[in-house]
């Protein structure tokens, strides 16, 4: 059974002519957010995701963000996966997630072998560290994923339809 993957020969930020995001210009920056503390466990981690992305009560599960193109929906049953691979502890970028979400640099459509398409924010920050959050919008525009990465590595996830971006180019 072969995996599904993004589809190779996508447009990229090459393609579009937009800035490097090694060298992006402060100006385009968001400023950098705290880092919270890492969960001691999968337990700990969903809370702190959860908290931080508005499911305050246990009883709720979901609620949605609103981004430059719309609601995203956010499920407690889909955050799991985030916080899996516990050597990352993505849960400390949650607030870099949050508002990549409610106020990316960039945002992509991006086209998978199965026929899907993703939905990659962009997230440039003035610090070391950058984010990409990934929204599945085959199940309603759902958070699936984000991840902390440097800006070259986040430079390879700029391809795609680009639906936004929140600056101009001169």
């Amino acid at each position: 059974m072969s995996r599904i993957h993004e589809l190779k020969g996508q447009q990229t930020w090459l393609d579009y002519g937009l800035p490097d995001l090694r060298s992006l210009d402060r100006a385009l920056r968001s400023s950098a957010l705290e880092e919270m503390a890492a969960g001691e466990g999968i337990t700990d981690a969903l809370q702190i995701l959860a908290s931080n992305l508005g499911l305050t009560d246990a009883a709720c599960s979901q609620v949605h963000i609103t981004s430059p193109l719309g609601d995203i929906l956010i499920q407690r049953s889909s955050l799991r996966h985030i916080v899996e691979k516990r050597q990352d502890a993505r849960e400390r970028y949650v607030r870099f997630a949050v508002d990549t979400l409610t106020g990316p640099l960039e945002i992509w459509r991006v086209a998978y072998s199965n026929g899907s398409a993703r939905l990659a924010f962009i997230g440039a920050y003035e610090t070391k560290r950058q984010m990409l959050v990934v929204v599945n919008i085959q199940a309603g525009s759902v958070l699936w994923n984000f991840m902390q990465t440097d800006a070259k590595a986040l430079n390879k996830h700029r391809h795609g339809e680009l639906l936004y971006k929140r600056y101009q180019l001169l």
